[in-house]
């Protein structure tokens, strides 16, 4: 049974909020009712999709603006470059992590995101948080998820477990297919992709 769907941009007030909670106006629909709500992140802005859940009824799931909302994560596409480390750092810094993927479902959206909305690219990579660093051949996820070979995304031939290529990226070109996961050098400068829990109320 499919459910509506009501998208609101939100704002933080101005007003001091108790620590670790920030005011929020939520706005429903076009008719300017409007729902005060708190969000427990320090982010300026989010965008918060209305949806139904079985148990609780209405429920709002929020992300930061300029993240993308999909199941019960949001996700940040960096259009910038660092190397694997920087990139998990700079994830951490957002209160969040390299993307952990773990079903094809999400490799699917993330995949046709980027080919979605990058107009002209050639051959680009993303980090995701996969890394057999600690042992070769020994892949282990970021957020300490098991790693299952069976719900991997591997190119044909990779990973190639050179001692020199213990970081895995998705590797996106304009045809590229749902097999696209590369082990490269942990030091190669690409964008990143992070992953944190969507805010839900």
């Amino acid at each position: 049974m499919a459910s509506e769907v009501t998208y609101a941009e939100v704002k933080f007030k101005n007003a001091a909020p108790p620590p670790a909670e920030t005011k929020v106006t939520l706005l429903k629909g076009t008719g300017g009712c409007e729902e005060h709500k708190a969000l427990p992140q320090s982010s300026a802005e989010w965008h918060c999709v209305l949806g139904r859940a079985e148990e609780k009824g209405q429920v709002w799931t929020c992300c930061p603006m300029g993240w993308k909302h999909f199941q019960s994560s949001c996700y940040y596409f960096s259009i910038d470059t660092m190397n694997w480390s920087d990139s998990e750092t700079n994830c951490t810094g957002m209160s969040s992590h390299l993307v952990v993927i773990n079903t094809g479902t999400e490799q699917d959206f993330i995949l046709n995101w980027i080919k979605r909305t990058v107009t002209s690219f050639q051959n680009k990579n993303y980090y995701i948080g996969l890394t057999d660093q600690a042992q070769e051949g020994q892949w282990h996820w970021v957020d300490q998820t098991p790693y299952n070979e069976t719900a991997a995304f591997w190119r044909q031939g990779e990973p190639s477990n050179s001692k020199m290529e213990n970081c895995a990226v998705m590797h996106v070109k304009t045809n590229a297919n749902r097999k696209n996961w590369n082990d490269i050098p942990c030091s190669t400068t690409v964008n990143r992709i992070c992953e944190t829990d969507a805010t839900r109320f």
